[in-house]
């Protein structure tokens, strides 16, 4: 048995560059559209989810301060973001295993908060993007794919949108 630990060690990339004074990311909540069913044969109503509609996923970044890597994160248009980080797992036998993953989004800037100005304080900026695909790889494995624009949702290698994409031809 596996127990995870902590994340011990992070890295942000956009376009393929370090971005500096990043503290923390928030990965993108995946939330399905969903229409209330209600009728003969129902008792009552079913928020029904609807099969590959995904509602906005959005990747924040926080950052101490304002620099010259990421202001790049202020550029309008498309992005390409690269989330690395380690975490510690403890064994069965209590041995710590640290474990790799990466986060690759493409995403659309959509706001860009260069914080506040205080003596003796963080700047605490934010950057938020609207995410048009998401790929996450675990320890070597990709584990989810969601890419808006290609009908692609892989969990695990199964993608979900097989069907629909055969249907559509």
């Amino acid at each position: 048995m596996i127990v995870s630990g902590n994340v011990i060690a992070q890295k942000l990339l956009d376009d393929g560059v370090e971005v500096d004074d990043n503290v923390s990311c928030t990965l993108p909540s995946i939330e399905h559209e969903a229409a209330d069913m209600k009728g003969a044969g129902i008792l009552g109503t079913i928020n029904m989810p609807s099969t590959g509609q995904i509602n906005s996923m959005v990747f924040s970044i926080s950052l101490k301060s304002i620099n010259k890597n990421a202001s790049s994160l202020a550029r309008p248009g498309t992005h390409n973001l690269e989330l690395r980080f380690a975490k510690d797992f403890t064994s069965s036998n209590g041995q710590m295993i640290p474990q790799g993953s990466k986060i690759f989004i493409t995403g659309i800037q959509k706001k860009f908060d260069p914080g506040k100005v205080e003596i003796s304080a963080t700047m605490d900026g934010s950057a938020d993007f609207e995410v048009i695909r998401y790929r996450q790889v675990i320890d070597g494995a990709e584990t989810i794919l969601i890419d808006k624009k290609n009908y692609i949702y892989k969990v695990n290698g199964v993608d979900y949108m097989a069907a629909v994409k055969a249907i559509l031809g």
